[in-house]
């Protein structure tokens, strides 16, 4: 009896101490939910209410504490899959924009608004910053980062949520003789410029701070310009997922979608933390990248 109760209470002491030792982590994540609307059957995709219950098994399968969101029609269609009673929701400021582009996935539809943002478990403590809107240059089409600070323990990260032009992912578009591809390109050069604006700010300010979602590059490659401008030797930035390969999608194994650390929030990152939620189904088109960040000591 002696031992079975040495062994019990060294079995719940090891509980406690795991749990002691994960306190100030959190999970951060980031999606693009392709097309995300706040209705069923609208949009590009098109989905049910089936598909949403779908959704929200998947987003308990990431288990995160914090996802940054792309392609979401505004806060109710988040909280279709992230629940108001769990989750608190920060979605762009951006006007709502309607394009009058067929939708590629379903050509009877036309493209909707497509924001970034965040949803948050209740009880993380965070603050609402302003939108970073210089990622947008004045376009409707093109969207601004939405931007938090998140608090833990005395400390804090700051936390930006990026979708950046599409059609510019590697050399192979850079190189192309297409007056079009060439502006997509030149708008994504742009964007890498002004991303980089924001985190000489923040190293600035002593602001350590992770910019995640959808880059629309393959920053992984060797040589990669966009990341050479973004993280240039004198201001070294931290990509997760540089020696790791893409399962989401067969055809491309360089990831698009990033978390990129800097001053200082590398030295957070939980070693070997990082993980791609494996794609199940045809939608999203993305898979949810995520880490794990102990932000409170």
């Amino acid at each position: 009896m002696r031992v079975a109760l040495l062994a019990m209470g060294l079995f719940f002491a090891l509980v406690l101490s795991a749990k002691a030792s994960a306190a100030g982590e959190l999970r951060i994540a980031a999606w693009n939910l392709e097309h995300l609307k706040d209705s069923d059957r609208e949009g590009c995709v098109g989905r049910t209410a089936a598909d949403y219950a779908a959704l929200a098994v998947r987003l308990n399968e990431l288990d995160a504490d914090i996802v940054a969101l792309q392609e979401v029609e505004n806060a109710a269609a988040a909280f279709r899959a992230f629940p108001a009673t769990k989750w608190r929701v920060e979605m762009s400021a951006r006007p709502p924009a309607e394009g009058s582009a067929r939708c590629r996935q379903r050509p009877s539809a036309r493209l909707g608004h497509l924001a970034t943002g965040f949803a948050i478990r209740k009880g993380i403590v965070y603050r609402r910053n302003a939108d970073y809107r210089a990622l947008g240059f004045g376009n409707p089409f093109q969207r601004w980062g939405a931007d938090i600070t998140v608090r833990q323990g005395g400390r804090q990260l700051r936390l930006l949520s990026v979708h950046l032009i599409s059609g510019c992912w590697s050399a192979r578009q850079d190189t192309s003789g297409k007056r079009w591809r060439r502006r997509i390109c030149n708008t994504l050069h742009d964007q890498f410029r002004h991303l980089k604006s924001w985190a000489d700010a923040r190293r600035s300010e002593g602001t350590p701070f992770v910019i995640l979602g959808d880059f629309n590059r393959r920053l992984a490659l060797e040589g990669d310009w966009a990341w050479r401008l973004l993280s240039p030797p004198q201001a070294p930035l931290r990509l997760l997922a540089s020696r790791l390969r893409s399962r989401c999608d067969p055809r491309y194994p360089a990831f698009i979608d990033h978390l990129v650390a800097g001053a200082g929030a590398e030295a957070m990152l939980v070693p070997g933390s990082f993980r791609e939620l494996p794609r199940h189904g045809q939608h999203p088109d993305h898979c949810a990248v995520s880490a794990a960040f102990r932000i409170g000591g």
